[in-house]
């Protein structure tokens, strides 16, 4: 009976020397926190607006993680250390395509990191000046000038126009409306844009509002002998709110590596469900490096 009694109280402390070795004891984290990651826009870039979703984090240039923000990130360093922070957004607005995006610059912290503290980040970022924003020569499309850098293509039966009724910022945006006798709009970009192929990146940025009618954006290809490709690439759904839309056109422009010319447009039809409705564009901008 002893000797019953010694064995099972050995393998009581074997199994608890056992679960230390395989718990040691754990690292308590430091933690930073980020609520969100604005834009600096300078001259000629267009506006600040942008959504970025997201915080991809890299400590001595080792990746941490991405983070949806606001977040509080637990770190498991401490002392001083070099943290970069990389603007994350969804392209073509889609949650299943969280990215890097290219274009903003990535920003350096240099952070004293004590374990169960929290460091809070303030982050701007601003775009890489080896951008191009090529829409026009002002960078952007804002409905602010004189004209508006939209024309209506063939098919359309009512055009964009300017309005102060929904605006996102400034005092003007874009406006198309549609009715039983516009029931139709297509409108193509007034510049032919030469852009790159072979994979590099270009992305089409846009603030826009459509409560109740969907809208697609799509490009218009110039091929040789002046034949015309129509490209559907996005269909934006309807909601109640402005948003903010990275739209990724580089694996379409790089699909036509021969391509003389190409042109973004917007269109849409009104729905039977719909007696009338209106769509708001504002801030667009294409870009690449």
């Amino acid at each position: 009976m002893v000797l019953k009694y010694t064995l099972s109280l050995l393998v009581l402390i074997l199994l608890f020397s056992s679960c230390e070795v395989i718990n040691p004891d754990e690292k308590v984290p430091a933690f930073i926190h980020i609520d969100k990651i604005t834009v600096d826009a300078h001259v000629g870039q267009g506006t600040d607006s942008a959504y970025i979703a997201d915080a991809w984090i890299y400590i001595n240039s080792e990746y941490i993680g991405a983070y949806q923000l606001p977040a509080t990130i637990p770190i498991l360093k401490e002392g001083t250390h070099d943290i970069e922070i990389r603007s994350g957004v969804l392209l073509n607005g889609i949650a299943s395509t969280r990215t890097i995006n290219p274009f903003y610059e990535y920003q350096t912290k240099t952070v004293n990191l004590i374990p169960d503290s929290i460091v809070n980040l303030t982050v701007k970022t601003e775009y890489n000046p080896k951008v191009k924003f090529v829409w026009n020569s002002i960078g952007q499309e804002g409905f602010e000038e004189g004209g508006i850098s939209i024309d209506s293509a063939k098919g359309s039966t009512t055009k964009i126009f300017k309005t102060k009724d929904e605006v996102y910022e400034g005092d003007f945006s874009g406006q198309i409306h549609l009715d039983g006798d516009h029931k139709i709009y297509i409108g193509q970009s007034t510049e032919k844009f030469h852009l790159p192929t072979g994979g590099r990146a270009v992305v089409l940025e846009i603030n826009c509002k459509n409560v109740s009618n969907h809208f697609v954006i799509g490009m218009f290809v110039e091929l040789e002998g002046g034949k015309i490709k129509i490209v559907n690439h996005l269909v934006v759904n309807p909601g109640p709110k402005w948003k903010k839309l990275y739209v990724n056109f580089t694996e379409l422009v790089s699909h036509y590596p021969q391509a003389k010319s190409f042109r973004v447009f917007f269109t849409s039809e009104l729905e039977s469900t719909n007696k009338e409705a209106d769509i708001y564009l504002d801030n667009i901008k294409l870009m690449h490096f």
